[in-house]
């Protein structure tokens, strides 16, 4: 998490602190992480005595597991006591980092835990390339701004890559969603900072407490034990979250597009089974039953199913918002074709990208994908790319391939990632979008399920993401498109999803078919864990 506010004036200095004070900012941030695993009360900041008030520009928590990055989060706010930047890094690295699932104690063995303070961000005040000369690797860390985008990397970085400032500055562009490049223009801002760090194995806290991991497994036991028992705890799962993710090795030509190869035949393998959602058919059943059961004992819910245009759901890990899912797809009438619409949240691949495997693999069986209507839309919209490697580790559209296969069997579904993009470039594709779906009902096709898989504000309080995420969903029923963009952006909502359903729903809107927005419903990752001082927030609706 980034709170920098990089228009007024920066004063705290590069932290001056010794190896020993690093040592102990360590140990309170392994502690404290422990703690959050354990669910036992956390480490208090006033152990830290005098050092906890010192004012820095912010804290970064990294994790790595076999060497390979587990999990990276900060908090920067210039000027914030060091207690509070470091609490709120620690929290966002150990549970809500949306990359990878939270640490478990599993892991502990195989982790490595590294801590920075940071300090001393000026901005480059030098124009287009001469910025390069103002970066000096070892010693800085970039932070890159412009165009509704931000991207940071830690001075660590460059020097764990190998990389000269050219591939350091490319680095944060790429961070950012930003072409490269950009780094060198005009409206684009361009900052330097400096950091201290301490790292070490994290397995010291285990060896130390040896009654800590006793611990920790008595107390999960007793979560999964307690589910069920209270209703905020039904939609708990009983599988385990432990990452796979680490055993996987991406295919070597990852970063490239697939080009003219035929995948027609092959097969799209789940990268994050097991860890968003239950990774054996007998969990998933499961899991889905129970979602299932408690959706229909909610008053009001009808069991009727509706013909609707286009379907906006979550896609967090199904603990979180798979009961919300489901609950919105049980309620629409099965479709020939489903297109699901969804941000591009890694950088590998095309920024528009068309999955062009000839099914989706999601461990408890396959969905095929409408390979026809990829090459309608190919055809139709020149921006959009087959392309397999955008799709390979994105979990935006699998997480709702087992939903999928769940509430519609004879469905296909046809993948589409949206990458960065502005609001007139989206305009334009939405026309051509919605020319290629007109084009595909008159050569004597269903029209497809429009199915914009997106999250709604991330990472604030309860409260503030409600509020906040009530002027999106306000939007949404507003069946004005540009509206929904412009609310977003005007409030710095961090609606993950907010292009693909501007463009979902403009093309819809030239069809005449955004007349109507239902709400199914509207959770935060606050109702499902307990913990409301940093929640997501997610919304299902139908579109008619």
């Amino acid at each position: 998490m980034s709170q920098l506010n990089t228009d007024g004036a920066l004063k705290a200095p590069k932290p001056d602190f010794s190896p020993e004070v690093m040592e102990r900012l360590f140990y309170w941030t392994r502690d404290y992480v422990s703690s959050l695993v354990a669910h036992t009360p956390a480490p208090d900041s006033a152990s830290l005595s005098d050092i906890a008030t010192v004012p820095v520009l912010g804290a970064f928590v990294s994790f790595k597991k076999n060497g390979r990055l587990r999990s990276c989060m900060g908090y920067m706010l210039d000027g914030v006591e060091l207690s509070t930047a470091l609490e709120s890094a620690a929290v966002s690295a150990a549970t809500s980092d949306p990359r990878f699932p939270p640490i478990s104690s599993s892991e502990f063995y195989d982790l490595d835990l590294e801590v920075w303070t940071l300090g001393s961000m000026r901005e480059i005040e030098e124009r287009g390339f001469a910025r390069r000369d103002a970066i000096k690797i070892g010693r800085d860390g970039i932070q890159i701004q412009g165009r509704g985008r931000r991207g940071l990397l830690l001075p660590s970085v460059a020097l764990e890559m190998n990389w000269d400032v050219d591939h350091f500055l490319e680095g944060v562009c790429d961070k950012a969603g930003l072409a490269r490049g950009s780094w060198a223009d005009e409206d684009v801002r361009l900052f330097a900072f400096e950091g201290v760090s301490f790292k070490r194995s994290f397995v010291w806290n285990v060896s130390r407490n040896p009654e800590l991991a006793t611990l920790i497994e008595k107390r999960q036991r007793d979560v999964i034990e307690s589910s069920g028992k209270d209703k905020r705890d039904v939609a708990r799962p009983t599988f385990s979250l432990s990452s796979s993710l680490f055993q996987w090795q991406a295919p070597k030509d990852i970063g490239r597009s697939s080009g003219s190869r035929d995948y027609s035949q092959t097969v799209r393998t789940p990268a994050v089974a097991g860890m968003f959602y239950p990774g054996t058919a007998a969990e998933q059943a499961a899991l889905l039953d129970q979602f299932d059961l408690v959706n229909g004992s909610e008053s009001g819910v009808s069991n009727e199913t509706l013909d609707v245009s286009a379907a906006l759901v979550p896609h967090a890990g199904w603990i979180y918002s798979g009961r919300l899912a489901a609950k919105t797809l049980s309620q629409i009438k099965e479709p020939e074709t489903i297109v699901v619409l969804a941000p591009k949240h890694r950088r590998e691949g095309a920024n528009f990208s068309v999955m062009p495997y000839g099914y989706w693999d999601y461990n408890a069986g396959r969905v095929p994908n409408d390979l026809d209507f990829c090459e309608e839309l190919v055809k139709s919209v020149p921006c959009f790319q087959k392309d397999a490697a955008a799709h390979r580790t994105e979990h935006s559209i699998e997480v709702q391939i087992p939903l999928i296969a769940r509430y519609f069997p004879k469905a296909k579904v046809v993948g589409l990632l949206i990458g960065v993009s502005t609001k007139n470039e989206l305009t334009q594709i939405a026309e051509q979008f919605a020319n290629c779906l007109t084009l595909w009902e008159r050569r004597g096709h269903k029209k497809p399920l429009l199915l914009i898989s997106s999250d709604m504000n991330h990472y604030a309080t309860d409260t503030t993401t409600r509020v906040l995420d009530k002027k999106a969903t306000d939007a949404l029923e507003s069946t004005l498109p540009e509206m929904l963009y412009d609310v977003v952006k005007r409030n710095a909502i961090s609606m993950c999803g907010v292009l693909p359903a501007f463009l979902a729903l403009s093309a819809l809107k030239i069809r005449g078919e955004y007349n109507t927005a239902v709400k199914v419903g509207y959770a935060t990752s606050g109702d499902a864990s307990g913990d409301l001082e940093r929640v997501v927030g997610y919304a299902g609706y139908l579109f008619k």
